[in-house]
């Protein structure tokens, strides 16, 4: 029964999935030069093309860390933040800042000394940084779509646990557009999954489709486990509790029981959820009341999580993760500013 129902979705999404394709192949090559707006600011924009779990942010950061001799000024959409579509700087002595502002903008916020911007219409963020600033570089935080911007650089990030074989645009899959949109990145990077062979399955395929396009390859990095902004040395065979609230928990599950085969992983909510003390309490009653064992989960779920967990007068730390990228990458990138 099942098989005949997913067989009858399959009819009904195929068609739709390849509307939206020639929807976004036809938006992409015939916008309007005259509606697109180009700053003087140089702006390298960090997009993708399938719906989320990319590794985007990571790499806004450490894109930001790389260059922050240049005063770099993150714009970033603040998906689910209450400023999004007004636009705002991001503020850090704001209570709420994940509400305000949206929880990865509030997270880079955080732990980068570069300013964050919000604003669902982007081309309003670039001339609110302009009034700022008229030599800022600007990294845009999921732009690639947002046509009505130009930009000086595209960098596409794909994550390697993405099959290249099912490549359906939405809602049959989970392309935003067709994958010849790589096509108009000027580089690739292609972001750790949880599966061995993604990276060359990727690698292939990029170099026999597109060979003028550089691909470059990011490796994750644990920083470790952090209260805040205070590092917490753990033993590895310390029990845990996962949780986690993003688009590829996978990810995180594979990565924190490299280290800690004994962590318990309790949940995974969806994307940008935003947790109430209901949720975190249903997390505790989960667990031996007993136990004493902290409770972890990402950087950007911590922010947001956190002050429930404190009330309760229990412990939660996030597991940090970076990208680590190779000489050639800064090298390319470095260049592509300087033209």
């Amino acid at each position: 029964m099942q098989s005949v129902r997913a067989k009858w979705l399959w009819v009904v999404l195929f068609p739709l999935a390849c509307l939206w394709a020639a929807f976004a192949s036809l938006r992409r090559k015939f916008y309007p030069k005259s509606r697109r707006y180009r700053s003087k600011l140089r702006i390298v924009c960090v997009g993708n093309i399938h719906s989320g779990g990319s590794g985007k942010t990571p790499l806004v950061k450490a894109v930001a860390d790389h260059f922050s001799h240049e005063k770099p000024v993150v714009l970033a959409r603040g998906y689910r933040g209450a400023l999004s579509a007004k636009g705002a700087q991001v503020n850090l002595s704001q209570p709420n800042g994940s509400v305000l502002y949206g929880d990865e903008p509030w997270m880079l916020a955080r732990q980068l000394k570069s300013p964050v911007f919000i604003a669902k219409k982007r081309v309003q963020g670039i001339k609110e940084i302009e009034k700022i600033d008229s030599t800022s570089l600007v990294i845009l935080d999921d732009g690639f779509q947002h046509l009505a911007l130009d930009r000086n650089l595209n960098i596409l990030c794909i994550n390697s646990d993405k099959s290249i074989s099912d490549n359906y645009c939405l809602p049959l899959g989970e392309l935003r557009e067709p994958v010849t949109a790589i096509a108009f990145s000027h580089g690739v990077v292609l972001t750790p999954g949880s599966q061995e062979n993604g990276y060359n399955q990727w690698q292939q395929f990029l170099k026999a489709q597109f060979p003028q396009i550089p691909q470059f390859l990011a490796e994750r990095h644990v920083e470790g486990f952090f209260d805040g902004d205070t590092k917490i040395l753990l033993d590895s065979t310390q029990e845990l509790f996962s949780f986690c609230g993003v688009a590829a928990p996978e990810r995180f599950v594979s990565t924190i029981r490299n280290s800690y085969p004994a962590v318990r992983h309790l949940q995974s909510f969806n994307d940008h959820h935003f947790y109430s003390g209901a949720d975190v309490q249903k997390l505790i009653n989960s667990v031996n009341s007993q136990s004493t064992s902290p409770f972890v989960t990402t950087d950007k779920d911590w922010y947001k999580a956190a002050p429930y967990f404190k009330r309760a007068n229990r412990t939660l730390l996030s597991l940090r993760m970076s990208y680590k990228l190779s000489p050639e990458f800064w090298r390319w990138l470095e260049e592509k500013i300087k033209e």
